[in-house]
């Protein structure tokens, strides 16, 4: 799944495309940089806190915290929100 992810820590925020991927209770997150090997971050599920699904001007999203930075995913594509909810709730 395909998305975009705003990741916020301290006073700074970054805005990125991703690939969502789970498994073995890890969340990967995986940046494409063209030619360059691709940026993956494993967020283990069990270190995600203070998960939230909201609506942000009529579009869901999702935001949680994990260590010291807040990512929130935003619906881009089909059932993304779908997708993060049924692994993150579970």
């Amino acid at each position: 799944m395909n998305t975009y992810v705003k990741v916020q820590q301290a006073d700074t925020q970054e805005h990125f495309q991703v690939s969502l991927h789970f498994s073995d209770d890890q969340l990967r997150l995986v940046r494409s940089r063209g030619f360059r090997r691709p940026i993956i971050q494993k967020l283990q599920m069990s270190e995600i806190k203070n998960l939230f699904i909201n609506d942000l001007l009529g579009c869901p999203v999702v935001s949680f915290f994990y260590q010291d930075r807040r990512y929130t995913f935003y619906q881009f594509g089909p059932a993304v929100i779908e997708y993060l909810k049924e692994h993150l709730v579970a």
